[in-house]
């Protein structure tokens, strides 16, 4: 009797235990942040393990280098000489993560990998506010599989950070709209963010502070942010770092850091709206370059931007939050890229902040599309049948070109070419869940299957970035570099001695071989000032090489250069 009553106890209790595990899992698994974690976690940690900077990388990664190494965390330089042509925001950044985790591009890498992490959360409260929690977590993920814009956010440059900088800021207003007894301390938060921008990437933070101006205009009799004094005190706080930066700055260098800074600062400004002197190309750089960086999710967007446009909440996302701000959801994105194409910057990455709006349009449009699948009216699920089967023609093109690729003879094909091949063959593979799920449609079409078509729109993009990452192709951009620095003799003339370099410059390969030069020595005029029996980095077309110089390797238009022994003198000075 005690042993059946003592079993009938555990029996209780294990099913008691089970039910609550069950429905623990169950409410865990209904949490978005959850689903959105697991999206993005594998992108953001998935990496090949030979990584290379890119040049621009190369400049912050050697100067934050510098500040930790000399423990200078004021000046900036390149070979011992002053240079004030950038704010130092991500260089103390990257110093304390070198600090924290040793010199590595990963260690350069992560600032932006956080700041990216931080954009993509924002990006789904942003989806959130402006819409539906399905919403937010669409543009979300959307946004994780733009291929430039996922490259930007594993690299060593201030476009990330700036961008999570300016999601801040707005996610901040649209905050303080929703708590009005909080919104001066939000509009502190959104003043600091916008502040801190500065520090980031400069006066390029004045484009996004103008592309809320008709939000900021347009709804202020609702939202008063204009008239919020903690936007103002958020906008002076912030500027203190920067403030006692460039005083110290001025106390040690003089006037040079003002000249050099404004002069960098304000060049990309000179000539702007001079749009006659730009060639055609120039002038509409973004409108063709925005597009191509974000296909297929332009198009999606033009159709969330139609719904936003006219009002069709009922269309345009589920839930019962109706769609409003469009002077935010429209007016941001196309002024932005306005502006953009006033000023003389041409550079792909200035773009970036248009990127989540691009994402939130593109998510109320495939939300649209994925209620057409799911229509039981002929003339409207047939639209989303034909773009399934776009997708499924594309995707078994790229399969056939990337294992074309993958199994071609390598005497036929160029090796630095075969990695695209994965890309092919994953993105492809992806993109056929839209069109098998076409052909299997039977009857009534549930939530679920509606979901789960329009995740299969995102599943080939996030294998081919996946791919990208995995491959080398974003992070190992200097692999021949790299490759040849750690052939011999180089790798032993590089570990066991100071190298110097005769006039060391700002080239691509200038910069590389300074950052992937252990033990550097001095900047030199020319070859005669090598110590005898020393090693330098130089360039003969720049500098012609005299005779006895012995050339140990040669990479691009560089050579790495052991002088002559000369009697009397110090060796390898």
């Amino acid at each position: 009797m005690l042993t059946d009553n003592f079993a009938k106890n555990i029996t209780d209790k294990f099913r008691d235990s089970s039910k609550t595990i069950h429905q623990w899992a169950g409410r865990l698994t209904r949490q978005p942040w959850l689903w959105l974690l697991l999206w993005v976690v594998p992108l953001l940690a998935f990496n090949s393990p030979q990584q290379s900077l890119l040049a621009p990388e190369g400049i912050y990664a050697q100067q934050a280098w510098e500040m930790l190494s000399y423990n200078n965390w004021v000046g900036l330089g390149w070979w011992g000489t002053p240079q004030f042509d950038r704010l130092p925001g991500l260089h103390w950044l990257i110093a304390l993560s070198y600090h924290w985790f040793g010199r590595s591009e990963l260690a350069a890498r992560l600032p932006s990998m956080a700041a990216g992490a931080i954009a993509l959360g924002l990006t789904w409260r942003l989806g959130q506010r402006l819409g539906s929690p399905q919403l937010g977590l669409w543009s979300a993920g959307i946004l994780a599989v733009m291929p430039l814009w996922m490259q930007a956010t594993k690299l060593a440059t201030p476009d990330a950070l700036l961008l999570s900088l300016t999601l801040l800021a707005i996610w901040a207003l649209l905050h303080s709209e929703d708590h009005p007894g909080q919104r001066i301390g939000w509009g502190m938060v959104a003043g600091i963010a916008l502040s801190f921008g500065f520090l980031a990437k400069g006066l390029l933070v004045v484009l996004p502070m103008l592309a809320l101006l008709p939000y900021l205009v347009r709804g202020h009799k609702t939202h008063h942010h204009l008239s919020n004094i903690g936007l103002y005190y958020g906008l002076a706080f912030g500027a203190i770092p920067t403030a006692m930066w460039l005083g110290h700055s001025v106390a040690r260098y003089g006037d040079l850091p003002l000249s050099q800074l404004s002069a960098h600062l304000l060049s990309p400004f000179r000539g702007a709206g001079l749009a006659a002197q730009m060639s055609t190309l120039d002038a509409i750089y973004y409108l063709w370059h925005l597009p191509l960086a974000t296909f297929p999710w332009v198009g999606f967007a033009l159709v969330g931007a139609w719904l936003v446009g006219t009002r069709d909440c009922r269309l345009a996302a589920e839930g019962d939050r109706a769609l409003g701000r469009r002077t935010l959801w429209l007016g941001y994105p196309v002024v932005l890229v306005g502006l953009l194409s006033l000023f003389n910057t041409r550079v792909g990455f200035d773009d970036l902040p248009v990127h989540p709006f691009i994402a939130l349009l593109a998510a109320v449009g495939l939300t649209h599309l994925g209620r057409l699948f799911r229509s039981r009216a002929p003339r409207r699920y047939w639209v989303a049948v034909g773009l399934s089967w776009v997708a499924g023609v594309v995707g078994i093109l790229l399969m056939s070109a990337g294992a074309a690729m993958l199994i071609t003879p390598g005497e036929l094909i160029a090796a630095d070419l075969r990695p695209y091949g994965w890309l092919g063959v994953a993105g492809g593979l992806g993109l056929l869940l839209p069109w098998l799920m076409v052909l299997n449609r039977r009857g009534r079409v549930s939530q679920p299957q509606q979901r789960l078509w329009q995740w299969g729109w995102l599943l080939g993009p996030w294998l081919a970035v996946l791919a990208a990452f995995a491959t080398g192709i974003f992070g190992n951009y200097s692999a021949d570099l790299k490759l040849a620095l750690q052939a011999p003799p180089v790798v032993d003339v590089l570990a066991n001695n100071p190298v110097h370099m005769v006039q060391p410059r700002q080239d691509s390969l200038s910069v590389l071989l300074t950052v992937y030069t252990p033990h550097l020595g001095k900047p030199l005029g020319n070859w005669s000032q090598i110590p005898s029996e020393g090693y330098a980095w130089g360039n003969p077309n720049a500098v012609p090489l005299s005779e006895g110089y012995e050339v140990i390797a040669t990479v691009g238009e560089w050579q790495l250069v052991r002088a002559p022994l000369v009697p009397g003198a110090v060796p390898r000075g």
